[in-house]
């Protein structure tokens, strides 16, 4: 049975994949934010490699971490173009991320 560290960090590693493989609905929320392509992809290889490493019960609250550090950085960006939509779905894998890090 998965727990659930590892969904979190397979979904969050999914998305991040998807912004590496050039999705155009990602690219698309990047360039209204004001982002680079090289933004996109530095956001997206944090995602990835923090998603895999909270799969892994020894270094999930790392991967948390990392998560964590991109995503507030990109809700900080959602916030200042005011897009509430993308803010409120950016603060759930915040508080996914953060329930990877402190969960026992």
């Amino acid at each position: 049975m998965l727990k659930s560290h590892q969904v979190i960090g397979a979904g969050v590693a999914v998305a991040g994949a998807d912004k590496l493989l050039g999705d155009r609905a990602y690219q698309g929320m990047f360039r209204h934010l004001g982002w680079t392509q090289n933004q996109m992809r530095q956001v997206a290889a944090a995602e990835v490699l923090g998603g895999v490493l909270m799969i892994l019960k020894p270094t999930r609250r790392l991967g948390a971490a990392i998560v964590l550090a991109a995503s507030a950085r990109v809700l900080a960006a959602e916030l200042g173009a005011h897009d509430s939509k993308l803010a409120a779905s950016r603060g759930g894998v915040l508080l996914a991320a953060l329930g990877v890090l402190v969960a026992p």
